[in-house]
C-alpha cells in the first residue's frame, strides 16, 4: 500500500511540475509578445491607436495566466497537506529544482590551505 501511495505521489508531483513549467513558459511567451507589439508599433511609426485592442487582449491574457499560476501554486500547497494526510510525511517528489548540497565550513578558521579541513589543537 505504501509503495502505491509513493508511486501515485511521484506521478502527481511530476505532472504538477510539468504544469507549473508550462504556465511559466506560457507567461514568458505572452510577455515577449506584449513587449513585441508596442515595439513594432513604434518602429513602424504607427499611431498608438493601431493595435490597441490586440494589446489589451494580450495584457489580459498575461493577467489570466498569472491567475492560473496562482491557482497551480495554491494546488501545490494543498497537495503538501494531502501528502501528510495520506501518511507520506515530508518527501521531495518530482523534477523541481533542488538546492545544492550544503558544505560545512569552519567560520572561525583562517586556514587557507585549500583542503577545507579545520585543524584543532588538543587541549592539554
Amino acid at each position: 500500500m505504501l509503495n502505491q501511495r509513493v508511486s501515485a505521489a511521484k506521478k502527481i508531483a511530476s505532472d504538477l511540475h510539468h504544469a507549473e513549467d508550462a504556465i511559466d513558459e506560457a507567461m514568458i511567451r505572452i510577455a515577449q509578445l506584449a513587449a513585441t507589439l508596442p515595439t513594432a508599433r513604434r518602429e513602424t511609426n504607427m499611431s498608438a491607436i493601431v493595435g490597441q485592442e490586440a494589446m489589451a487582449k494580450v495584457a489580459h491574457a498575461l493577467a489570466a495566466a498569472g491567475e492560473v499560476r496562482q491557482l497551480l501554486t495554491d494546488a501545490h500547497l494543498a497537495l503538501t497537506v494531502t501528502q501528510k494526510e495520506v501518511g507520506l510525511g515530508t518527501r521531495m517528489f518530482g523534477a523541481g529544482v533542488k538546492p545544492a548540497a550544503a558544505k560545512l565550513v569552519d567560520q572561525g578558521s583562517n586556514d587557507r590551505s585549500g583542503d577545507g579541513a579545520a585543524t584543532f589543537a588538543k587541549a592539554g
